[in-house]
């Protein structure tokens, strides 16, 4: 059965010099053959996006760039989802 749920993480953004959040999805599947449970963290939001360049915006599309984001962890993250 697969679980998801909402991580929010607190990050120090480098770029805009402020305390952000960045809200992932979290989805969890357990195979009941495996010894392990698989999670996989996706992030689709920060409350700063608009402030350092993650949001944008072409006419009424507005899209996520997280390679933009100075988070460590998020560029391989986000290749992953988009590959």
């Amino acid at each position: 059965m697969n679980k998801v749920q909402l991580d929010y993480e607190q990050f120090g953004c480098s770029k805009i010099n402020k305390e952000v959040t960045i809200t992932s999805i979290v989805m969890e599947t357990s195979d009941p053959d495996a010894t392990q449970h698989l999670s996989i963290k996706q992030p689709f939001d920060c409350d700063q996006k608009e402030s350092c360049g993650v949001l944008v915006i072409l006419g009424k599309k507005r899209q996520l760039n997280w390679e933009e984001c100075t988070h460590p962890n998020l560029i391989e993250v986000s290749k992953i989802g988009s590959g």
